[in-house]
């Protein structure tokens, strides 16, 4: 009997210690029930959990059986509600949520002062119908960047009176991975809190892609995306208090559309707001914005005084296009801006139990104070939370027992959970969350939208009729001595532009540009035995491709080829670690980056294909070629080359050279006008499968040996059509556009499935006309043609089917001979900004234009960055991260060119000197600085001097800085340079200031006292107490200062002094009374 006894407790034991239970689901679904009474805006229909399983977080390990990791990633395809039987704070590693579906956690069942998610982040993607109520999720400095919780590509989601702060790349985000075909929808945040990311990344997030509501929020305190919008956004009732660089970002700068609505808003600029009389900013083209009844507050006078500026509120440099109706989305229950704020600093937030971090953030709003902060410590850390005990809950169905018998249920019964008592749609276990929750929402505060009977706004669709086919243009054909026809297939979002950034280089030498596209990484330590040879200069952008392809060539000699990859990317793409040899050498550049090199050699001839890079952040490879042989390139060129069409190719022979010899087939065509090396082989014939119908095709051959490679062969054409089909129509309207000296532009109708025309000239009336070029487009530019002489022209269309009889001719006659201009005098200086350098010159009456070549002064060689029919340019792609540039100008007529005008080289300018310094946050062991950029800088040095000694301790980015150097008690002067590559500019105004949690303690009473959180008596009490640590510790006596520390907690606790300080007040002042009392101890 004992023994049984035994047995059935044990099963009852682990019966409770059971995460979850299994569901039974008969409650009564009806159709577009709101998640939650008090649920608004587009994803106020999510399901969440509702009629599922129950799992009780219980654990604070960070994985395994009732962890909140485990709550979340076990998940199946039973809806599930996640309680917390635990609270405080909850440390995770990161946690992925992929595919999941309905589930609700709610923060509202966690017993104490509720959970705090810290130390990772989550990451829900694509999922559905999740519900989120009264979390928090604050992440803290860690050594990587990452958002505090991040939802991509999910659908019905509703987050609720939860917190999100101590970001390190975005507070909350909410996106879609192609803004193409967005898949996020219908989704609200509601009665949130988004602040204090932490510098240098301080971002309230990213709310992108596409059907979202944001009503009720709190943005404070974060530098950049208040948030940042695209697609379709109702932004309602919300609070922005002290943007940093931004508040709402309408789109930036993206070509993605938006429709947002901005209504009843209130946006109060704080110490860090930089542009604090704009509210929307960032717009572009593509944002249709309607603005109404917003409140703006930009004087920073510590009043809440904001007015409705309309547009004013709008940057107006880059402004959204504003439309004068509301875009009808799901209704919210609007109120004034005025009311709205009232309510959102009273309700919003994990506001059952607000934590000491909320409660600052809401005070800070209230005041007028703070500021944007670089590390939680900056404002005391994560709080202490009380850890309560949850209530009994017998059947572990999420109901507590004394409520469970309260209403009538069975609290032995967890199958009760699901049922629906009073018909009202919400299961029983529903029913008790959302009592949890009744007082996180304004007195009289409708529980329900207001009736929407509008049809739903529909973006309009763009014009979809796909535009006809165009050929592209061919890229230049890209050979080296060795590397013949480089190709790159680049299938990333930019590959076209990537392609064009490769080239091959010749004498590879330190000092020479790493990438393409990068104008400021040079090779600084390359192996001996590789200076000089060939090389392929890649484009960093490319290491986003995945073509396995994205690299081919053929090789005219036998080389080793080398593959330089970055040695930050610790797993190597497959083709290259299971075919190349790592040599153990490296290549550095001056960031520096290591380039790890790998080898494999290849016989002349040889088709080479290098995969994708496998690492999309680092930088992308780039290749050397070294020759191997020294035997002689064949001095014989292959003779009698011809060729014939057979029924689907090309068929090629020419007299062999030499039977040891290999060759290269070079081809061009009426689509292609470059000869291009196509294919290598060893016999003296071939076949080339690859023609097009229609296209005519030109071939040369090479030889080639393991030394080098020969002349090119004459040519021989062939055009390639099917006898079968029908012949396009003559090309009809032919006319001549334009003629100038040298110059016949000519342009005719468009043939109907033409692939190519040909171009026939001839200079006598009756003459023969004789075929000068193919193009593939109904016009052509004869050039050079003889000046003051008659030409005759003619066209023919070219299709499947064979080429169409020649159009009638025309006729010009070109004019008389010009000379080329002269060279371009007088070039000098105009207005020279930071961003804009102006450049002027004497017109030439011969020119028809000119171009402006440009070379940084840290730059070797000048590129072409403009032309122009003026004789004026404003180069506005200067960059300060330059310390000057030269530039020199031709001017251009149909004759060509003339030379280049002599070089004039302008300096850039030092930055505006940085204004309105401030501290901005003083710690015991750490100062924070504001300051007003006046432009032209790309950083700002920090400058400290202690006991008359000045000294650099570092540089921001931003307007902002910390020095966590600083030692208690020292007494500090700081001042501000901005600097640019051309140095540094006059020194700002200097502050002083002294750190310590002396200096700490009175900021605080006296901002307390200002704002009314400490009153009466209790003022000049703390006031005199705190005199007397300060002056035991100035004294050297660690005990009596310890004695009156403890008399100045003890204040702050008694009970008959309650009245006269709030409990934020004594909770910040008695955290640092503490914590200054165990630092003397």
């Amino acid at each position: 009997m004992r023994k049984l006894f035994y047995s059935m407790l044990c099963f009852t034991i682990c019966l409770f210690m059971l995460p979850f239970v299994n569901p039974i689901v008969n409650a009564t679904e009806e159709e577009e029930i709101l998640a939650f009474p008090g649920a608004e805006g587009f994803g106020q229909y999510s399901k969440g959990g509702r009629g599922g399983e129950v799992y009780h977080v219980n654990s604070y390990e960070l994985t395994g059986p009732g962890t909140f990791h485990d709550a979340l990633t076990t998940a199946g395809d039973i809806p599930r509600t996640i309680v917390f039987d635990i609270s405080g704070e909850i440390k995770i590693p990161q946690i992925i949520v992929r595919n999941k579906s309905n589930i609700t956690i709610a923060g509202q069942t966690a017993p104490g002062d509720g959970v705090t998610i810290k130390g990772n982040n989550v990451r829900f993607i694509d999922s559905n119908d999740i519900v989120i109520r009264f979390m928090r999720f604050r992440l803290g400095k860690n050594d990587f960047q990452d958002d505090a919780l991040y939802f991509e590509d999910s659908q019905n989601v509703i987050i609720d009176h939860s917190s999100f702060s101590w970001g390190t790349d975005e507070n909350l985000s909410i996106l879609s991975k192609d803004y193409d075909n967005p898949e996020s929808k219908n989704i609200t945040v509601q009665w949130s809190i988004i602040s204090e990311g932490l510098l240098t990344h301080s971002m309230g997030g990213l709310i992108e892609m596409n059907t979202i509501t944001m009503h009720h929020n709190l943005y404070a305190h974060n530098n950049d995306r208040n948030p940042k919008t695209k697609g379709q956004i109702d932004f309602v009732n919300n609070v922005i208090y002290n943007w940093g660089q931004y508040p709402y970002v309408a789109g930036g700068e993206s070509g993605t559309k938006g429709y947002g609505n901005v209504v009843g808003n209130y946006f109060i600029a704080g110490v860090n707001s930089r542009n604090p009389e704009y509210a929307v900013v960032r717009g572009n083209e593509n944002y249709s914005l309607f603005l109404e009844n917003n409140r703006i507050d930009s004087n920073k006078n510590g009043i809440l005084d904001g007015t409705d500026t309309g547009t004013k509120m709008m940057e107006v440099e880059r402004p959204s296009v504003i439309v004068d109706k509301r875009f009808e989305y799901p209704l919210t229950n609007i109120e004034e801006p005025e009311k709205a704020y009232q309510h959102v600093l009273d309700y919003v937030g994990s506001s059952l139990v607000r934590d000491s971090v909320d409660q600052r953030v809401i005070h800070d709003v209230r005041n007028q104070t703070g500021a944007i902060i670089g590390h939680e410590e900056d404002v005391g850390g994560f709080p202490e939370l009380e850890k309560g005990t949850a209530p009994k809950d017998t059947d572990r169905d999420g109901m507590p027992d004394e409520w469970e018998l309260a209403n009538g249920f069975d609290p032995n019964n967890p199958e009760d959970r699901n049922a629906d008592k009073n018909g009202n749609g919400y299961t029983n276990l529903e029913e008790y969350l959302n009592e949890l929750a009744t007082s996180s929402f304004p007195k009289n505060y409708p529980m329900e939208p207001p009736v929407w009977t509008s049809d739903p706004f529909v973006p309009p669709e763009e014009d979809t009729e796909p535009e006809p086919d165009v050929e592209p243009e061919p890229l230049p054909v890209m050979d080296g001595e060795i590397t013949k026809n480089l190709i790159i297939n680049d299938n990333s979002s930019g590959g076209g532009q990537n392609a064009r950034n490769w080239s091959i280089e010749e004498n590879l030498q330190e000092g020479d540009l790493v990438a393409g596209d990068r104008d400021g990484y040079r090779f600084t330590d390359i192996p001996e035995e590789l200076l000089g040879v060939e090389w392929i200069r890649s484009a960093v952008n490319s290491r986003s491709a995945t073509s396995e392809d994205l690299v081919t060539f053929y090789l005219a000699a036998d080389a080793d080829v080398y593959v330089a990859h970055d040695a930050r990317v610790s797993s190597k793409p497959e083709w290259l670690s299971s075919e190349y040899e790592n040599t153990g050498q490296t290549i550095v550049d001056d960031q520096p980056v290591t380039f790890e090199l790998y080898k494999k050699h290849y016989p002349a001839g040889s088709y080479v294909v290098m995969g994708p890079n496998n690492n999309s952040s680092r930088m992308n490879y780039f290749a050397l070629i070294q020759p191997t042989s020294q035997e002689e390139p064949p001095n014989e060129v292959p003779k009698d080359l011809e060729g014939d069409i057979a029924v689907d190719e090309v068929s090629l022979n020419w007299s062999s050279v030499n039977d040891e010899e290999l060759y290269l087939i070079y081809r061009s065509s009426s689509k292609d006008p470059s000869f291009r090396a196509i294919a290598s082989t060893e016999e003296s014939n071939y076949k080339d499968d690859t023609v097009e119908l229609g296209v005519t095709y030109q071939y040369k051959i090479s030889a080639i040996n393991a030394g080098g490679e020969s002349e090119l062969s004459e040519l021989t054409e062939i055009f390639f059509f099917d006898p079968n089909e029908p012949t396009p129509d003559t090309p009809a309207e032919l006319t001549v556009t334009k003629t100038k000296s040298i110059t016949v532009e000519l342009k005719w109708k468009e043939v109907e499935d033409a692939i190519s025309y040909g171009v026939f000239r001839t200079t006598e009336p009756d003459g023969e006309f004789k075929k000068v070029a193919d193009t593939i487009s109904p016009s052509y530019m004869d050039k050079p043609v003889d000046s003051s002489t008659t030409y005759y022209y003619k066209v023919s269309a070219t299709s499947i089917g064979g080429e169409s009889d020649m159009s009638n001719a025309v006729s010009t006659t070109t004019e008389e001979a010009i000379d080329l201009p002269e060279v371009p005098q007088g070039l000098s200086a105009g207005e020279i900004t930071n961003s804009t350098f102006e450049i002027n010159w004497d017109s030439i009456e011969e020119a028809d234009n000119y171009d402006i070549y440009r070379k940084a002064n840290e730059e070797s060689e000048f590129s072409k960055i403009a032309s122009t029919d003026s004789s004026n340019y404003k180069d506005e792609s200067v960059s300060i991260n330059h310390t000057g540039y030269s530039y020199k100008i031709l001017a251009v007529n149909e004759m060509g060119e003339s030379e280049f005008s002599e070089e004039l080289n302008i300096d850039m300018i030092p930055p505006n000197t940085p204004s309105d310094l401030i501290v901005s946050l003083i710690g015991t062991d750490v100062v924070g600085l504001t300051w007003t950029s006046q432009g032209g800088a790309n950083r700002y040095n920090v400058y400290r001097e202690r006991n008359g000694e000045v000294e650099y301790i570092g540089y921001a980015k931003v307007d902002t800085y910390f020095d966590r150097t600083a030692e208690p008690g020292v007494h500090y002067t700081y001042y501000i340079k901005a600097e640019n590559a051309s140095g540094e500019s006059e020194e700002s105004n200097v502050v002083e200031v002294t750190p310590g949690y002396i200096t700490v303690l009175k900021n605080y009473m006296q901002q307390y006292d200002q704002t009314g959180d400490i009153t009466g008596p209790i003022v000049p009490q703390l006031t005199n107490t705190l005199k007397q640590v300060e002056h035991h510790v100035e004294k050297g006596s660690t005990t009596k200062a310890i004695k009156f520390l403890s008399k100045y907690k003890e204040q702050l606790t008694k009970e008959k002094n309650k009245e006269q300080i709030s409990p934020l007040a004594s909770t910040v002042l008695n955290h640092y009374a503490k914590s200054y009392m165990e630092e003397l101890k």
